[in-house]
């Protein structure tokens, strides 16, 4: 028999598929109860046919990161990548007639100095409401708790990188040389001017089994020495009133923070915990993004809370399946893996 099993588990997918199985049912019979400090604000279908296409100005984010700061939410994870400004193209010949407005004399073809003055002051404004990126900016500056994701190429490196992490990504990095966490070649990373002023970054790779589903959390990916944690054990820190820098790694064996001592394997992977659906109602109330923005939903039910914002729109979200659910965003796994 134990031949049998042996030359199952070699030539066929028979073992690590009912392993999978024997997971699935387990991670989610647990009677654990979701963390009630965790909330998900889904950019939904209804948002998007009331805001408008995708993507969205970035001003709009803004004004909800400004609404939930206000409200004092704990953390604010937000999962879109922003990874290419946004210039409106009225910006641009906005520039240039400041430029051309401050090359010219007084008395030259824009009238009287008050009107040159009025009209340097009607482009200014307009300037400034059209650079969406630095209404964003100021936004997370002013929140103070908002963390933005860093994607990674997955890969063993053959050399040196292309690219160092940015001095704002090391900030939430650490130095990891003994191979416990998984090996990147390329990364991409938020633009200079929201990533200098986000309170983390951190990664948003998700690892898919061989049947589409996410069962693992690798929470660390490894950037040419430089450990980046995942959003899920990032937002797990920082509601802890930790910071990158109180993550332990034991290596092989677990990640700490804090008193937290999270198991995982020889390369940091972590099996999450799901939570099954109770009562006809999600693990995790999502709330429309619209709603919120809006005030139909008032900020202040994020008081205090984890709050995570992603894309759950037809075309825009991109959907997997984990244990217990036919298909969950990336926002809301992290809202799983976060409690």
């Amino acid at each position: 028999m134990v031949i049998a099993v042996v030359a199952l588990h070699k030539t066929t997918n028979l073992v690590d598929s009912l392993e999978r199985r024997f997971y699935d049912v387990a991670s989610t019979s647990s009677s654990r109860q979701p963390s009630d400090r965790i909330a998900v604000i889904a950019i939904d279908d209804q948002s998007i046919a009331n805001i408008g296409r995708w993507p969205w100005t970035r001003d709009v984010h803004a004004k909800l990161i400004d609404q939930l700061a206000a409200a004092k939410a704990k953390t604010i994870v937000h999962t879109t990548f922003f990874f290419e400004p946004q210039v409106d193209r009225g910006l641009v010949f906005i520039k240039k007639m400041k430029d051309v407005l401050a090359g010219a004399p007084a008395d030259a073809g824009a009238g009287s100095a008050g009107t040159q003055e009025q009209l340097s002051k009607v482009i200014s404004e307009a300037e400034i409401a059209l650079d969406s990126d630095a209404i964003l900016a100021t936004s997370l500056k002013n929140a103070g708790n908002v963390l933005l994701p860093s994607f990674f190429t997955l890969g063993e490196p053959q050399g040196k990188p292309d690219n160092p992490l940015p001095a704002f990504a090391l900030k939430s990095a650490l130095d990891e040389g003994s191979g416990y966490s998984l090996q990147s070649v390329r990364s991409q990373q938020p633009i200079d001017s929201l990533g200098n002023v986000a309170s983390g970054i951190a990664h948003l790779n998700q690892i898919q089994d061989v049947d589409g589903a996410v069962r693992q959390e690798p929470l660390l990916v490894n950037y040419y020495g430089k450990a980046v944690p995942s959003l899920a054990l990032l937002a797990a820190a920082k509601s802890l009133n930790l910071t990158a820098a109180d993550i332990k790694l034991n290596t092989g064996d677990s990640v700490q923070i804090g008193k937290l001592r999270i198991k995982t394997d020889e390369s940091a992977l972590m099996l999450p915990q799901f939570y099954k659906d109770r009562d006809g109602k999600p693990a995790f109330a999502v709330d429309s993004f619209y709603d919120v923005l809006t005030g139909k939903i008032p900020a202040s039910k994020y008081s205090d809370k984890i709050v995570i914002i992603g894309a759950t729109a037809v075309g825009v979200g991109t959907l997997f399946p984990v244990p217990g659910h036919p298909g969950l965003s990336p926002a809301q796994t992290i809202a799983h893996i976060t409690s």
